[in-house]
């Protein structure tokens, strides 16, 4: 009786890309096969300004090392501050109206300082109605990310395509794209606000974190969220004597301790939200893009206050990073720079 075929054995997919999400505070890296899966996942390197004497290399190399021991010609490519002034070498802006092409081809050689294919995703400038410029770097990558997600770039129809991203984060982001390009963009400085009121002035003595294992107390500093969120939005205008508020709402025992952070949040974001749905004219519904807890926060913000809004798919930034790394002919791949197939 003849022997069944032998199947052959299975080969795990080969890695052909590295990609870092590296900005302010925290570094993640990707590892991408030739379909753009991401084969594994690395973080908590260090961000930016935590990389002692600019020694990007070895911070890079420390996250990375188990893949770079077994595949060390790898390319890479990196998004967010580490192309900025403060990092590894400046990426200069492209200038808004942007397209997926345009910010391809402003990818920036890093090849010198890291001993390998290495290119930088530049940021974006654009001009706000004041005539003073807005920026980000790495924010790009998670829209375009969430376009070739949502198969928005480049088909038929992409040119009658309009879309709102919010990017939630130290400085949270509003990018308004329309036919595949970004147009324009705004920039809130609400999650450093949070940071230095709480911590450095007198708001912060009176606040405290609630215990994660105390649902009661988490419930309370949600509703205190809530709170703050319709408080903001309804009069953006009087922040500043909305978030003395704060303390006075703490002395007089309106709010407990743990409440007051998260009512804190929702003041500041209530009155984001509330400016730059002026600043959009009722465009479309915003998507958000990130992930966490800051992010569930501003669901949860839209939700209150009656606002349409919609999350992205997670892995906006890895996909723009693969989409950006074919387009630049870093590595060859069967998918097209829209992450859609040949």
């Amino acid at each position: 009786m003849p022997k069944p075929p032998i199947a052959p054995p299975h080969r795990a997919p080969a890695p052909v890309l590295i990609g870092l999400d590296w900005g302010t505070s925290s570094l993640r890296a990707y590892l991408f096969d030739a379909s753009g899966s991401v084969l594994a996942r690395r973080q908590g390197g260090p961000g930016i300004m935590a990389v002692a004497e600019a020694r990007f290399r070895e911070a890079f190399e420390a996250l990375c090392a188990p893949w770079l021991d077994t595949h060390p010609g790898l390319p890479v490519i990196a998004s967010g501050m580490i192309g900025s002034r403060q990092g590894w070498r400046e990426a200069p802006y492209v200038h808004a109206p942007a397209g997926f092409a345009e910010i391809a081809a402003g990818l920036t050689s890093l090849d010198d300082l890291a001993g390998r294919p290495f290119r930088l995703v530049p940021g974006v400038q654009a001009s706000g109605r004041q005539g003073a410029a807005d920026v980000m770097r790495g924010e790009e990558t998670e829209v375009f990310g969430a376009l070739a997600a949502r198969a928005l770039l480049e088909t038929p129809d992409a040119a009658h395509r309009d879309a709102l991203f919010v990017l939630p984060g130290t400085h949270s982001k509003w990018v308004e794209v329309r036919g595949h390009r970004i147009v324009a963009l705004r920039t809130y400085l609400t999650g450093e606000t949070w940071a230095v009121l709480r911590q450095h002035s007198i708001l912060g003595r009176l606040c405290a974190d609630p215990p994660e294992d105390d649902p009661a107390a988490q419930a309370l500093a949600l509703a205190a969220f809530d709170t703050g969120v319709r408080q903001g939005h309804a009069e953006p205008g009087a922040l500043l004597h909305q978030l003395f508020m704060v303390r006075t709402e703490g002395l007089f025992g309106r709010f407990a301790p743990t409440q007051l952070p998260a009512y804190l949040s929702g003041l500041l974001t209530g009155t984001e939200i509330a400016d730059a749905w002026r600043w959009c004219d009722d465009g479309p519904a915003p998507v958000l893009v990130g992930a966490g807890e800051l992010t569930t926060r501003y669901a949860r913000a839209f939700e209150r206050l009656g606002l349409p809004a919609s999350l992205a798919a997670e892995g906006c930034a890895a996909e723009g990073l693969f989409a950006f790394a074919v387009a630049a002919g870093l590595i060859d791949s069967p998918r097209s720079p829209t992450g859609q197939s040949r």
